[in-house]
C-alpha cells in the first residue's frame, strides 16, 4: 500500500510538472528573461544570480573565480554558468572583448531542450564553466545570438513564443554538440545509471535541497534504493549523492550570503534550519569560515 501511496504522488507530480510546462508555453515571453551585454562586469551582478551566462570570448584574456577556484579564458572560449557561486575576483587584459547573453532559469526550466546530453553538460559546467571552441563553433554561437535577439524583436509574429523557443533550444543543443566534440563524450546509449543521475539532478534544479538533504529522500522519490542511488551519480560522474545534494545547496547558499543586507535568522528559516546558530555552524564546516567572515570577504 505504501508502494502505491509513493506512485500516485510521483504521478501527481508529474501532472503538476506538466500543466506547469504547458502554462510556461501558453504566456507570452517576459523580455526581462533575455539580457544581451558586452561587459563581463555587468554578467557577474547579483541583480542575475538567477540567470544562466552564455558568454562568447573573442579576444584577449581574463581571469576569475567561482567559490574558491581560479579559471582563465583567452579569445575563442566560451563561458556557461549557471546559478550560485557568483563570479568573483576578475582581471580582464586590455584587448578583453565578449558577447554574453543571461537567460533567466524561470524560462530556461521550462524550456530546456529534452535530450540525454542534459545532465552531462549540467555537471560538467558546475565544475567547470570553461569551454574551448574552434572558430566555426565560435561564429554558430554568435549566429545564434543574434537570432536569438531577432526574434526578441519580432513580438508580433503570429508564434512568437514557439520562435524564440526553438531559437534557444538550437543555441543549447549547439552548446552540447561543441560540449561533447572537446571533451570527446559519448551521446550514444545512455545508460540506466545517466537517467537516474539525470532524474536525481532534475529534482535537485527544483530547488528541493532548500528543505530536504538526506539521500533516502531523494530514492524514495525516484523509487530506489539509496545505496543504488549513489552508485549510479558515482558511476556516471565520481560523486556520490550526497555530493551533488551538498553541492547544490551550498551554491544557494552563497548565493543567499551574498545578499548582505539579508539576516541570517531569514536565511536559516527559508533553507529549513532550526536556529541560525545551526546554520552559522554548518556555514563553518562548508565555507571554513563564519557568515560574517563570508560576507567580509565578498565585500
Amino acid at each position: 500500500m505504501w508502494q502505491n501511496f509513493h506512485f500516485l504522488r510521483f504521478l501527481l507530480e508529474n501532472y503538476q510538472k506538466s500543466c506547469y510546462l504547458r502554462a510556461m508555453q501558453k504566456q507570452e515571453i517576459n523580455q526581462n528573461d533575455f539580457v544581451f551585454t558586452n561587459d563581463f562586469n555587468e554578467c557577474c551582478r547579483a541583480e542575475y544570480a538567477d540567470y544562466c551566462l552564455h558568454i562568447l570570448c573573442l579576444s584577449g584574456a581574463a581571469r576569475f573565480a567561482v567559490g574558491d577556484t581560479l579559471f582563465n579564458v583567452i579569445g575563442g572560449d566560451a563561458i556557461i554558468k549557471s546559478s550560485g557561486k557568483p563570479i568573483t575576483h576578475v582581471h580582464c587584459s586590455e584587448d578583453f572583448r565578449i558577447k554574453a547573453l543571461l537567460i533567466s532559469w524561470r524560462f530556461l526550466n521550462a524550456n530546456t531542450p529534452q535530450s540525454s546530453y542534459n545532465v552531462i553538460g549540467a555537471l560538467s559546467t558546475t565544475q567547470n564553466p570553461v569551454m574551448s571552441m574552434q572558430q566555426a563553433d565560435l561564429e554558430r554561437c554568435l549566429l545564434n545570438f543574434e537570432e536569438i535577439r531577432r526574434r526578441l524583436e519580432q513580438p508580433y509574429h503570429n508564434f512568437f513564443a514557439d520562435v524564440m523557443r526553438r531559437a534557444v533550444e538550437t543555441m543549447i543543443l549547439d552548446f552540447y554538440d561543441i560540449h561533447a566534440r572537446m571533451t570527446h563524450q559519448n551521446i550514444e546509449g545512455v545508460s540506466q545509471a545517466s537517467r537516474i543521475l539525470q532524474r536525481f539532478v532534475t529534482l535537485l534544479q527544483e530547488g528541493l535541497y532548500k528543505k530536504e538533504r538526506s539521500v533516502e529522500y531523494y530514492a524514495s522519490r525516484l523509487f530506489i534504493t539509496p545505496k543504488y542511488l549513489s552508485e549510479a551519480c558515482v558511476a556516471v560522474s565520481g560523486h556520490n549523492a550526497s555530493y551533488w545534494i551538498e553541492y547544490h545547496f551550498s551554491q544557494e547558499l552563497a548565493r543567499q550570503l551574498n545578499d548582505r543586507s539579508k539576516p541570517l535568522v531569514e536565511i536559516a528559516h527559508e533553507l529549513n534550519f532550526s536556529s541560525p546558530s545551526y546554520l552559522s555552524r554548518y556555514i563553518k564546516r562548508v565555507f571554513d569560515c563564519s557568515p560574517s567572515e563570508y560576507r567580509k570577504r565578498l565585500k
